[in-house]
Order: structure tokens, then C-alpha cells, then sequence
């Protein structure tokens, strides 16, 4: 395979070499490049041109890596959705960048979607591959645009951090629909290694799958790497990494994962970076300061302050998109010139070339005049004792400004973690409000859904404050 393969030659080998697996069924590289060349003939004899989006739902998830390929094949993009997506944001998605076409899976049929996006006159077909929806840090709806050649980039250097090689098994568990996931399916095809597909989180049938198939590299978000613990799942002989990302890792989980053998491996990365941008490899229990994210990857640049001064990251490199796209689907939305990317989370290098990641700028609650992290807190609350993982938000107060609110996971009762609290927290940035739970509400995506555990607290803090003023943070 040369150094730099044609996108369009995707999956990039033809021989008998497992490429995907899921339950009872199998295909060799052979069969799935097979598989994709029909395909990519039956979507052309429909009308499909390069350049133009198919949106096609992630489940069955066995059906989008043969997509991946088949439309890399024809030079159209792919644009994955949950399966289980509203009616209403789907046509909004659909609105949001003009795609041409939806497929589904279930009758084999690409259907027109209507939509037809204004075309320069002359200009060449778009060079995008994928697009991913995101929240964004507004919250609001957006579509992030990858080429080819920044999905290559990213394979590549991820590939070689994480030393996957030919005849590899890479169980995934997240979602297609997610960068996180399907970046996984385009890595796996460029090293020879194989995907094992689940449709989504379901930890009997993980555990199942770690036990008896010779898994060596498995991706999870925080809480499902807690449900494995929780569940007493022990790392298979095989498993070289444990890849947990998508949102912080609290040093009490990578303290209870490291004690079980498991080997943990950080990283950092967003979906506007085609996924991640650093990986800190196989930490040990000497050095378990959750918020390094490890080197930047090859040809990642980091425009951040060194660690006196932590600020705003931004990135640059062949990995990072080519837009948000909008219906025109002209590159360069969302960027800066010189092609950086500023992102929402505050950041800096250790003199040792290190990313450190300190939590989202928007994550600093102003109490009583006082800069609050609430990743900080969060932080140092999941350090007690008794206390598996939490969640921290802030309480809008009309006094003080906010309230420091913690639901979490646990063996210590309420009462026991606020008087820990008291000797261990700053006084503006001590909770005052705690709710225990036997399980944190988790997304789809399996990460915690931050949105429902506020509006509980919330409500928590509203019927123990009725008729009571506000609290100083002194």
C-alpha cells in the first residue's frame, strides 16, 4: 500500500484478512471491497454524482462501513445520523446542508431528499467525505465537514500512536454516527486490522465479546469504562488499549480501571478535528493527573500558552475540518485565518510538550466575584473517598451569581461527602447541594447527560431553598 493511498481506493486492500465483524457475521477485506465496488455501481445507476451527501442512519451499524467505502469510491460524502433521530432534526439536518439524497438501509433505496445546494458556476465537486453533526459550543445545531485527505491525516497519525497493525481486532461500541466511531472503521481499513461492531453500548454484551474474541483495542466514553467496573469485567490477555475519551476522566475511574489491569490510554480530541489530536499512552498509577492528554499528534500544532498561563486552545493541522457546512457547503466556516481552529476549551503544553486540558471556557462560574472552574471541582469531588464519578454544575443564584451543585456515584452518603467537602474545597467553590444516585442519566452517545442531571439538581435546590437567602460563598 503506498504511503499516501487515493481515497477513493478505499478500503485500500483486497485480500482475505478479517475487515468487520458483528455477532454470527464476518467479511475478509476481499468481501467488503467487493461489497462496496457493487454498491458504489448500484448508488451511480441511481443518479448518485461525486460531490453530493447521502445521509444514512447508523443501524444497522454492519451497513455504514460498507457505505463509507462505496461512497469514498464515487467521490460523494457520507453523512451518518442516529438511527433513532426526530423526524424534525432530520429534515433540519438535511435543510442545514442541502444534502441530495437519504438512504435506507432497511429496502436498499436511495431516495432523492429534494434539496439541491447553489453551485458556483464551473466549480469542481467538493472534496468532502464526511460530515458529523455536532452541538457545537453554542449549543447549537452544526455540521462539521471532513475531506479525504483530513480523514487520512487522522488515520495515519492515530494509527501510529496506538500502533494498530494488520490482523488487529478494534471493538467499537460508539456509535457511527459519532466521529469517535466511525474514525475507528477508516483506521482500521488503513491499517488491515479489523472492526468489531456493536449497536451501541451494551456491557453483558461487551464483556462477552472482551472474553471470548482476541480484542486488542477497545474505545469507550468514562461511563461505560464505570459500568465495566462496576460489573467486575476484567481486561482480556489480547487488550494492548483501552482508549477513553469524549469527555474528562476523573482520577478516582483511571485509579479503579489501572488497580483492575486495564490499559488506559487518554486522549483529546472533537469531532471537528476528525477526532482526536493527542494521546497519552498506557498511564501509570505514579502519574494520575487525568487532565494530560499526552503529545500532539504528528502535524498537529497547538497555538496554547505554556502551563503559567493556561488559555484558550487552538489548533492547526491536515486533520482539522474543512468547515461547518452550510448549504452552499463552502470551506471555511467555523475557522480562522491561517486555517486555526479556535476551540471552546481551555488548555496549555508542560514543558514537557504535553497537552494539559483544564476544562471548557464556558465552564467558569463567577461566585461572589470569585473564577470558579467547574471541571476543577468536578475534579477534585470525584477525588474522595466513597465517591466513583460526578457531575458538577452551577446553580444560577440572584445573590452570589451560582451555586455549586454535585450529583454523583457512590458509597459515601451526602452528608459524609459535604463535610469532606468543607476541608477539601475553597469556600466559593464548595457545594452546597448534593444528590446521590445509584446511576448518573446517561446520553445516547454514553456520556452523562449533563442537561437532565442540572434540571434535577435544580429542582433539588429549589425545594430546599424556598423562603431561604441566598448563601454566601464565605
Amino acid at each position: 500500500m503506498p504511503d499516501v493511498p487515493d481515497f477513493s481506493a478505499a478500503p485500500w486492500r483486497q485480500d482475505d484478512t478479517l475487515a468487520i465483524a458483528q455477532a454470527g457475521r464476518a467479511l475478509t477485506y476481499a468481501e467488503l471491497s467487493a461489497h462496496a465496488a457493487e454498491r458504489a455501481r448500484q448508488l451511480a445507476v441511481k443518479g448518485l454524482a461525486p460531490g453530493q451527501v447521502v445521509m444514512a442512519p447508523d443501524l444497522p451499524a454492519w451497513d455504514l462501513p460498507i457505505m463509507q467505502h462505496s461512497l469514498a469510491r464515487l467521490g460523494a460524502a457520507l453523512f451518518p445520523f442516529r438511527a433513532d433521530l426526530p423526524a424534525s432534526e432530520l429534515t433540519a439536518l438535511e435543510r442545514l446542508v442541502a444534502a441530495e439524497w437519504r438512504w435506507r438501509p432497511e429496502s436498499g433505496c436511495l431516495q432523492k431528499t429534494g434539496q439541491c445546494p447553489p453551485q458556483a458556476a464551473g466549480s469542481e465537486p467538493s472534496d468532502v467525505r464526511v460530515l458529523i453533526k455536532t452541538s457545537g459550543s453554542s449549543g447549537g445545531l452544526k455540521a462539521v465537514m471532513l475531506t479525504g485527505g483530513n480523514l487520512l491525516a487522522s488515520a495515519r497519525a492515530a494509527n501510529q500512536a496506538l500502533g494498530l497493525a494488520r490482523g488487529d481486532l478494534w471493538l467499537t461500541c460508539l456509535r457511527l454516527s459519532h466521529i469517535g466511531g466511525l474514525a475507528i472503521c477508516y483506521r482500521c481499513a488503513l491499517a488491515g486490522a479489523a472492526v468489531l461492531i456493536h449497536d451501541g453500548f451494551d456491557a453483558a454484551a461487551v464483556a462477552r465479546d472482551l472474553g471470548g474474541r482476541p480484542v486488542t483495542h477497545l474505545s469507550l466514553v468514562p461511563p461505560m469504562l464505570a459500568r465495566l467496573l462496576d460489573l467486575g469485567v476484567a481486561p482480556p490477555a489480547l487488550l494492548r488499549v483501552l482508549l477513553v475519551g469524549g469527555q474528562a476522566v476523573s482520577t478516582g475511574l483511571a485509579r479503579r480501571a489501572l488497580e483492575a489491569g486495564w490499559p488506559l490510554h487518554l486522549t483529546y480530541g472533537m469531532t471537528e478535528t476528525g477526532s482526536q489530536i493527542a494521546v497519552r499512552p498506557a498511564i501509570g498509577q505514579n502519574r494520575l493527573d487525568t487532565t494530560l492528554a499526552g503529545e500532539p499528534l504528528p502535524g498537529v500544532e497547538l497555538d496554547g500558552a505554556h502551563c503559567d498561563e493556561a488559555g484558550r486552545l487552538r489548533v492547526r493541522g491536515p486533520m482539522v475540518m474543512a468547515g461547518y457546512a452550510g448549504p452552499d457547503r463552502r470551506p471555511g466556516r467555523g475557522l480562522e485565518p491561517g486555517g486555526w481552529l479556535a476551540t471552546s476549551d481551555l488548555g496549555c503544553l508542560t514543558a514537557e510538550g504535553q497537552l494539559r486540558v483544564l476544562g471548557r471556557a464556558d465552564d467558569v462560574l463567577v461566585i461572589g466575584g470569585v473564577n470558579v472552574s467547574r471541571a476543577a471541582v468536578e475534579r477534585r469531588v470525584s477525588d474522595a473517598p466513597g465517591v466513583r464519578d460526578s457531575v458538577v454544575v452551577g446553580i444560577p443564584e440572584p445573590i452570589w451569581g451560582f451555586r455549586v451543585a454535585v450529583a454523583y456515584q457512590g458509597d459515601v452518603d451526602e452528608a459524609g461527602l459535604e463535610q469532606w467537602c468543607r476541608s477539601h474545597l475553597p469556600s466559593a467553590g464548595r457545594p452546597r447541594d448534593f444528590l446521590r444516585l445509584e446511576a448518573l442519566p446517561l446520553l445516547a452517545s454514553g456520556k452523562y447527560d449533563r442537561v437532565r442531571i442540572a434540571s434535577m439538581l435544580k429542582g433539588l435546590v429549589l425545594k430546599a431553598s424556598s423562603g431561604r437567602p441566598g448563601e454566601p460563598p464565605a
